[in-house]
């Protein structure tokens, strides 16, 4: 009798918590699982879905069964993007899934039947997607003629981009129509072979775990290229081809590079036009060279080259990565052959071309639309320059561009779900040195999110590209700040640096100034919402310490407590007995005093170990996210269950769960990025590991400094398993045997799972403790 009535406590509480985003039976990370149906409700099988982690830039992916349905294990716990895209179909999107150690959360995604691309997206301003030679690189391979010009018929035709040889063994090279008088594609047909060996230990090292070998020799049936250098030239000239006209091949070469359209607008979201109308404006630059590959065993591959650098491994300019489901990631990356031999490479090379030195935005939020105009100041880096390729989150959209004369300026931005990167086409080329002036309008929904009873995230994929950013960086372009906003009243707006001013009043907006004063900032950022505020000057850091905690809990926390309502009443006289809580009124506010001493503490020990930061405050701000925390220059996003008390996380999230000493520590953690990743930054990827790690280690300071050595050593205990031991995160590997922590985010991939996590905090952390010990 007895145990029949545990089971069916069991069965209703499985019912009861199947939806619900945070409850949590503690594993080796959660997973992320759902069903993708069409239109009329019938599975798709085959489709693929793909998660990304905003943070840390790695990507999970899967392939749905016969039955519809997917799964993705191994993520740590966090707020991911999940796309889902198969043939025929509209990609299906959401950018918030919540993700909770050993929980599962779950997206259904019904997919709509995708509209026939006939023409260049224009957007509502004329000056938009408008410019004619933008649009000639865009509508290559719309028509039947397309690719049906110019071929060659190869035999043993060599190309070798730096470590790169592709040996075209035999058939036939379709090329593109020029634009501005340029080849800028082509497609190879037959039968080839790509040979490839890293220059250094280290790559060689990454590459074999995807090959099982330090030398990548990849047979293929077709290439498309994009380029932009003299690959058309040197073909033309060899005399292993063989010129003609037509090709009995050329609707194939055609549907190829229709596919590759495809995959670059609706998968990758790659703009690969914008960045080859860069060379054309620009003639004097060397040219870049994109193969796709269409391999014998992998058949996702892309080989890049560009001398400029390549924005997911800057400042490298080769790399070798794949998109596909079992083996996505960056394979190999590097720099060029002549700067090894020259002794030049360097993880500090600058490829931009301008740099960005002043923002003065103002922006209007109305609920989660955000309408702002940026005036940025910029000096020219490299003479020649004609397209500036910006960063802007996807959907906020421009609606102008104007030069410091007011003239109307043509920009590049496709539709949001498509390569809606961003870039201004300049009247005139840039001299080199000289400082210019740019106005952006711009206007969306989408980087606001509104998660109900006043809570609201800027999400976090849009919170260094709420505003156009330098796409010449990995973190942003270091600049100084004016920034003014209007909102209605209720509503609190926390911005970075400090105010410039008291707020004013207009009517039911208030109007918000924020500096950043004579700091150059990396990035800038705001949280917003309806808070209750606390502060207090330490006069022993002088610093003001602020806290901002919500009035009411987001929506997802309010329906959890809903829903064991739901169950406790359906049982009466058993109140608090099936679930096992008792949660009754939660408030974030609370904290404020805890949190407020934890940043004291935190900001005390650091001051005396890193010395006085040029800020006058630090605010500790709640996100509507539960999983992670994030620091802006000033600005702390703590997630809304650390602002829980002990007791009401352990009964939401069990004993190991609510008792975890991430809740501990995630604040002092996230206050030392203000030493460690905004005064102090990075160069590229490969440095990246000091600014976790040296949080990380500051923590321990913190842990040391306020819980004892007891505790100190428990949580160097807890890093070392980090480090040794395999789980489902790391698709069972252990993280010190993947690479170094000089790999950054390429650690993590789909044969190695989450080990950037798992290897660059802690392990990043050991490095600064064993010195310390020294």
């Amino acid at each position: 009798m007895q145990s029949t009535k545990l089971k069916a406590i069991i069965l209703v509480l499985s019912f009861a918590f199947v939806a619900l985003p945070f409850v949590v039976a503690h594993g080796a990370g959660g997973r992320i699982e759902g069903k993708v149906t069409d239109p009329k409700g019938a599975v798709v099988s085959g489709a693929t879905v793909t998660v990304m982690d905003p943070i840390a830039k790695q990507t999970f992916n899967a392939v749905t069964d016969d039955q519809g349905r997917y799964k993705v294990e191994g993520l740590k716990a966090g707020t991911y993007k999940v796309t889902i895209s198969a043939k025929g179909f509209a990609n299906a999107r959401r950018e918030d899934v919540t993700v909770a150690e050993g929980a599962v959360a779950t997206f259904d995604a019904r997919l709509e039947i995708a509209a026939l691309e006939t023409a260049v997206t224009v957007a509502s301003s004329a000056k938009a997607n408008a410019d004619p030679a933008y649009q000639q690189l865009r509508l290559i391979g719309k028509n039947a003629p397309d690719l049906g010009g110019p071929f060659a018929t190869v035999t043993n035709l060599v190309l070798t981009r730096d470590a790169a040889v592709f040996t075209l063994r035999s058939g036939e090279v379709y090329f593109g129509a020029p634009v501005e008088g340029r080849t800028t594609v082509a497609i190879f047909i037959g039968d080839g072979e790509l040979t490839l060996v890293p220059p250094t230990p280290n790559e060689r090292q990454s590459l074999a775990i995807f090959v099982d070998n330090e030398k990548l020799t990849e047979p293929f049936t077709h290439l498309v290229i994009r380029f932009t250098d003299k690959t058309f030239d040197e073909i033309k000239a060899s005399a292993s081809a063989k010129m003609g006209t037509g090709g009995p091949q050329a609707e194939k070469a055609r549907d190829l590079y229709r596919t590759n359209q495809q995959l670059l607008r609706k998968e990758l979201h790659d703009n690969r036009e914008l960045r080859a109308l860069g060379d054309l404006y620009a003639p004097q630059r060397p040219g870049c060279f994109d193969a796709f590959i269409g391999g014998g065993k992998h058949s996702k591959l892309i080989f890049q080259f560009d001398p400029l650098g390549l924005p997911q491994v800057s400042p490298e300019e080769v790399a070798l990565e794949s998109y596909g489901e079992g083996d996505r990631g960056v394979w190999t990356a590097f720099h060029l052959a002549d700067e090894y031999a020259k002794g030049t490479a360097s993880s500090s090379e600058d490829h931009r071309v301008i740099d960005m030195t002043h923002h003065e935005i103002e922006g209007t939020i109305k609920g989660t639309r955000i309408i702002a105009t940026d005036v940025i100041t910029f000096r020219s880096l490299a003479a020649g320059t004609r397209v500036l390729p910006l960063d802007l989150y996807r959907q906020l959209r421009v609606t102008r561009v104007t030069d410091e004369q007011g003239r109307d300026l043509g920009f590049i931005q496709e539709g949001k779900d498509d390569d809606a990167d961003f870039g201004v086409i300049l009247a005139q080329a840039l001299e080199a040195g000289k400082t210019y002036k740019l106005k952006v309008e711009y206007d969306g929904e989408g980087a606001l999110r509104d998660s109900g009873a006043g809570n609201y995230i800027l999400v976090p994929q849009a919170r260094s590209t709420w505003y156009p950013n330098n796409a010449g960086t990995q973190f942003g372009d270091r600049a100084i700040f004016d920034i003014t906003f209007r909102y209605p009243k209720g509503h609190m707006f926390v911005g970075t640096g400090a105010p410039a001013g008291a707020e004013t009043t207009e009517g039911d907006t208030i109007v918000a100034k924020w500096t950043s004063g004579q700091t150059e900032l990396a990035v800038a950022g705001f949280n917003y919402g309806r808070f209750k505020k606390k502060e207090v000057l330490d006069k022993e850091t002088g610093y003001n310490i602020e806290f901002y905690a919500n009035v009411e809990v987001p929506n997802e926390l309010k329906d959890i407590q809903a829903r064991i309502e739901q169950i406790e009443r359906a049982s009466p006289g058993t109140q608090r007995t099936l679930t096992g809580t008792t949660l009754g009124s939660i408030s974030t506010t609370q904290m404020a005093d805890t949190a407020i001493g934890d940043a004291e503490n935190a900001t005390r020990i650091y001051n005396a170990y890193f010395g006085k930061l040029p800020y006058t405050r630090i605010a500790m701000t709640q996100q509507p996210a539960g999983f992670f925390g994030q620091a802006w220059p000033t600005l702390v996003f703590m997630p809304y269950i650390a602002f829980l008390d002990s007791t009401q996380r352990t009964q939401l999230l069990g004993t190991r769960g609510g008792t975890d000493n991430f809740w501990r520590y995630v604040e002092p953690h996230e206050i030392s990025h203000q030493w460690w990743g905004h005064i102090i930054g990075w160069d590229s990827y490969h440095d990246q590991w000091m600014s976790e790690g040296f949080a990380e280690f500051s923590a321990s300071l913190y842990v040391q400094a306020t819980r004892g050595n007891d505790k100190f050593i428990d949580f160097w205990e807890d890093h070392r398993k980090e480090i040794i031991q395999s789980s489902p995160a790391t698709r069972d590997k252990k993280p010190y045997t993947i690479g170094p922590v000089t790999q950054g985010y390429r650690l993590s991939s789909a044969k190695t799972g989450a080990a950037y996590q798992f290897l660059v905090y802690p392990k990043g952390a050991f490095i600064l403790h064993m010195i310390r010990m020294m």
